[in-house]
């Protein structure tokens, strides 16, 4: 499956005083980790939901987190995102953050599990109304998340 990973260094605005990782940005981060990943398979919101009047993007439907060892302030994390599933109009994001380097900017060797999630989103579209619906995931976005390769997508 395709896998899309960004690095991400913890800032001081992403901690509590203590300097500990502060665990709603993992959220924030995993949406970002699922947009990257649409990217690489093809879909920039960017320009996708000025291009086609019916799609209205891959609204989320549930988000969990497990957190197994806290990030620092100053640490480098690798956040990879994958496809776990996909169904008729929804499809399942797996997330893991692993720490790259530490505080001290030293490689490390454990790769330390942070944090691991999920999402389920649904593909949107709307009706004659123009009230939100779930659609088929298309099949070219079938297609491309299938390809097995890794795409960085950090800035």
């Amino acid at each position: 499956m395709l896998t899309s990973t960004m690095r991400i260094r913890v800032e001081w605005a992403n901690c509590d005083p203590a300097g500990i990782i502060f665990n709603p940005h993992y959220y924030i981060w995993m949406d970002a980790g699922s947009h990257a990943l649409m990217k690489a398979a093809g879909i920039d919101m960017a320009t996708a939901v000025h291009g086609d009047d019916n799609f209205m993007g891959y609204p989320l439907v549930t988000s969990t987190a497990q957190f197994h060892s806290p990030a620092m302030l100053g640490d480098v994390l690798t956040l990879s995102t994958t496809i776990a599933k996909i169904g008729n109009t929804s499809f399942e994001t797996r997330h893991t953050f692993h720490r790259a380097t530490n505080i001290d900017g030293n490689d490390n060797p454990s790769d330390d599990l942070l944090c691991s999630g999920s999402e389920v989103r649904v593909w949107g579209g709307t009706d004659d109304n123009n009230k939100l619906i779930a659609l088929r995931v298309p099949d070219q976005i079938r297609d491309n998340l299938a390809v097995d390769k890794t795409v960085d997508s950090s800035v």
